[in-house]
């Protein structure tokens, strides 16, 4: 019989976007939560549960990364991504980028493109209890072509091998990868509606798939179970991608008003993109990108357009999920918080929206909407302590030593109980279920 575990004298924060509970209690009872009450209403003699004194800490509900490139070695540009390092050693790093997640309060990710679909094996290592890592949602490889559809080249993809990457300019051939992908484990897929100033074959404002491509895909991926998201920078690229009923709309950088409705009626998930494209404009000499390069680079004007946007999505309702191309040398695996902040401090969305964008929404883009994302009864026991409140200081998430314990359905994943024991309830100070 599991044992009960009192996180007692906490500030609660649920994950609704709204401002934490100071001077609760939350019972977990094995993996789940069962109770989130006042602390005087708190059980604290009852036999058979282990009191964790947290003393005003917070406790809120494990974040989910939602756009996850975890084989990414902390790259320049997309001939590093797939060519830098060898199979074995993004399969390595990929664990260890998984570990990471976890110490830093992560407590799932979902997928946005898989080199050699490591992410589908990294679920079932994890799943499996060989590798320590959060709840995974895998992604296919990227789906990409050889470029807009008036330049596509039969050459390019001989130079990239499928097991890396997915190359398919026909929709025979996309609705043939697309069910491949998810014959291997994908559960979400990847796609792109249009460029990126940063890649090779297509710039922001370009098309990359054609619409009837992206709608073949779509339907193929739905009709497989799994889901569909589109790298939609471009706004033709954001229309094509809606009229076609992807699941998640990736970046929406150049989104219009129009856009943000269809969204919005639609139900549709966006993951902006601040961060990476604020660090590349503003850190990317460090890593020997030229100004002269940077200045080719049209991301002064999505940034201005993510700024605009980022409220109005959220006073739509839209279900905006945190996570911005981490694994780039300007966005390097690890500082997954940092986004956090600065939705904050550049783009203005308080706080507890902001962690619900990491929380409650993640856990519905994870698949577990129903089941994690809050800090409530029923829901698995994915829990971050925090020294400060993150709905007061978002900061603490990025700071050294601000994350102090995680549990992943109840057992600590990351840092330590025994400074919070008290021994209450058992007499004996006994160490709670998979304590660490």
């Amino acid at each position: 019989m599991s044992r009960k575990t009192l996180l007692h004298r906490a500030t609660v924060q649920e994950g609704l976007g709204r401002p934490s509970l100071p001077r609760h209690s939350v019972l977990l009872d094995g993996d789940r939560i069962e109770a989130v009450l006042p602390e005087a209403l708190a059980p604290l003699n009852t036999p058979g549960v282990d009191v964790l004194d947290l003393d005003g800490r917070t406790v809120m509900p494990g974040m989910t990364l939602g756009h996850t490139h975890i084989a990414y070695l902390d790259v320049l540009d997309g001939r590093e991504m797939l060519f830098k390092y060898s199979v074995p050693e993004v399969t390595l790093g990929a664990a260890r980028n998984a570990e990471k997640l976890l110490g830093l309060g992560y407590t799932a990710f979902v997928g946005a493109g898989s080199v050699s679909g490591i992410d589908m094996a990294l679920r079932r290592a994890v799943d499996a209890g060989e590798l320590r890592g959060p709840r995974i949602t895998p992604c296919s490889r990227d789906l990409m072509v050889s470029g807009p559809p008036e330049r596509r080249n039969p050459e390019v993809k001989k130079r990239i091998p499928s097991d890396l990457m997915r190359l398919a300019d026909t929709p025979e051939e996309m609705a043939e990868y697309v069910a491949g992908e998810i014959a291997q484990g994908a559960e979400i897929v990847k796609v792109f509606s249009s460029g990126d100033d940063t890649f090779p074959n297509g710039r922001s404002h370009e098309l990359l798939f054609t619409a009837e491509e992206l709608v073949v895909a779509a339907r193929t991926a739905h009709e497989h179970g799994a889901r569909i998201r589109a790298h939609s920078r471009g706004l033709q690229g954001i229309r094509n991608a809606i009229a076609a009923g992807v699941d998640v709309i990736d970046h929406a950088t150049y989104a219009d008003d129009e856009a943000l409705d269809a969204i919005a009626e639609q139900g549709m998930f966006v993951v902006p993109s601040l961060y990476q494209p604020h660090m590349l404009l503003t850190t990317g000499t460090e890593h020997g990108k030229t100004t002269e390069y940077l200045e080719t680079l049209e991301f002064e004007a999505e940034v201005a357009n993510t700024l605009r946007i980022l409220p109005i999505m959220a006073e739509r309702g839209i279900p905006v999920v945190a996570g911005d191309d981490f694994g780039f040398a300007w966005t390097p695996h690890g500082t997954y918080a940092r986004e956090l902040e600065l939705y904050v401090t550049m783009a203005g969305i308080p706080a507890p929206t902001v962690l619900t964008w990491a929380t409650a929404n993640g856990a519905r883009l994870a698949g577990r909407g129903d089941d994690a994302g809050t800090v409530a009864a029923g829901r698995l026991a994915d829990l971050v302590v925090t020294g400060d409140d993150p709905a007061e200081d978002i900061s603490v998430l990025s700071r050294p030593g601000g994350i102090e314990l995680v549990l992943l359905g109840g057992v600590p994943v990351a840092g330590g109980t025994e400074p919070f024991r008290t021994g209450t309830g058992t007499g004996t100070g006994a160490p709670a279920a998979g304590a660490v």
